[in-house]
């Protein structure tokens, strides 16, 4: 009877606390073929299409109206709550209780809005791609080639002048842009594209940067997001990546992969240069690990105006200094690998051997 009792009491609390054990349950029992089958080809492109046909409207970031109503319902609880009940055990039974009910609400609407995704079925297994290390000497043959790339693009932009590219080149309508691109490609790739993504700047800048990130997609308000104070050649790159998040794809390396292939397929310059030296950058990286003399020795034969652009990045990136790195770095890399990212932070890095694949497949390369 007591038990009947207090179950009706708490039956919210509990509600959630099933709810979630529930969420988790279907999430590790399942495997990738259901859920790319029945969630991201199916009930999430329901949750797309209704964020982006109604809040998906509104003209400021969700993520702020997210959090404002976040912290207003704390400070009301917070108020509401009796403190000296907690000098008792039961007191702390009930806090217990709350505690797990608000976690088990985060966990059941983290994975219906989105994170069921991270168990669907790997983007290189849809496409039938060989993720294999590329040679040191390959990886140098790619930066050439790049090099050579990203140099006509930006000839394109300022031709010989030796100043830095500015966001004065940038499209206004950078968001539209790089929708369409990630769209575009997203159904070249087979992958659905159903529903409208948001890309959203959020201030005050350094918000993302001073904890070695440039954006984050929170699936709560179904939005992606970018910090303000990057500088303006990464944003349309960044912003892509954002996106390709908020269409259901969750492996970092995949997400920096179609960001590339998007701003190379769009018709603005810009956007163009963007996905390509942010690529570059990725190349200039994985070669300075192998070979840190013949990689400067190479970049300072670079144009002068080439340089200025990678310079001016890194100097902006430098105006926000890490909080906590180590402990980011440890918490975002378990956080990945929990999901089913082997490599954890190293995904990121991927979209070199990712490019390469893509390359052999669609030249008929070996």
């Amino acid at each position: 009877m007591n038990i009947q009792v207090t179950v009706r009491k708490y039956k919210y609390q509990i509600t959630w606390i099933v709810l979630g054990i529930i969420t988790l349950l279907i999430r590790y029992l399942t495997n990738p073929e259901m859920i790319e089958a029945y969630y991201s080809r199916g009930f999430f492109i329901g949750i797309r299409k209704m964020i982006g046909a109604t809040v998906g409207w509104l003209p400021f970031p969700l993520i702020y109206l997210f959090f404002g109503i976040l912290v207003m319902w704390l400070l009301f609880r917070l108020l509401k709550m009796e403190w000296r009940q907690l000098r008792t055990w039961k007191g702390w039974g009930l806090a217990s209780l709350n505690i797990g009910a608000f976690l088990g609400g985060v966990v059941f609407f983290f994975f219906f809005l989105w994170g069921f995704n991270y168990g669907r079925i790997p983007f290189t297994k849809q496409l039938g791609l060989t993720l294999e290390p590329i040679p040191v000497d390959t990886l140098f043959m790619k930066l050439e080639q790049e090099t050579k790339e990203v140099l006509a693009l930006r000839h394109q932009l300022v031709g010989d002048q030796a100043i830095t590219v500015s966001d004065q080149q940038m499209p206004t309508d950078l968001e539209e842009l790089a929708r369409s691109s990630v769209k575009e490609i997203l159904a070249d790739l087979g992958y659905p594209n159903e529903g409208i993504v948001r890309g959203r700047f959020l201030r005050p800048r350094g918000i993302f940067l001073h904890f070695s990130s440039a954006g984050l997609y929170w699936p709560f308000v179904g939005e992606g997001n970018i910090d303000s104070g990057l500088h303006p050649l990464q944003q349309p790159f960044t912003l892509a990546h954002e996106i390709a998040h908020g269409y259901g794809i969750t492996n970092e390396g995949v997400c920096n992969f179609i960001a590339y292939l998007a701003c190379q397929q769009s018709e603005n310059t810009y956007l163009k240069y963007s996905g390509k030296i942010a690529y570059w950058r990725y190349l200039a990286i994985a070669y300075q690990g192998l070979k840190k003399d013949q990689y400067w020795e190479y970049r300072n034969q670079l144009p002068v105006g080439f340089q200025a652009d990678l310079e001016a990045i890194n100097q902006t990136l430098a105006q926000y200094p890490d909080i906590m790195p180590r402990f980011r770095n440890f918490a975002y890399d378990q956080y990945l690998k929990s999901q089913g990212i082997s490599e954890g932070l190293a995904s990121y890095s991927q979209i070199i051997m990712l490019e390469e694949a893509f390359s052999r497949r669609v030249v008929g390369r070996r």
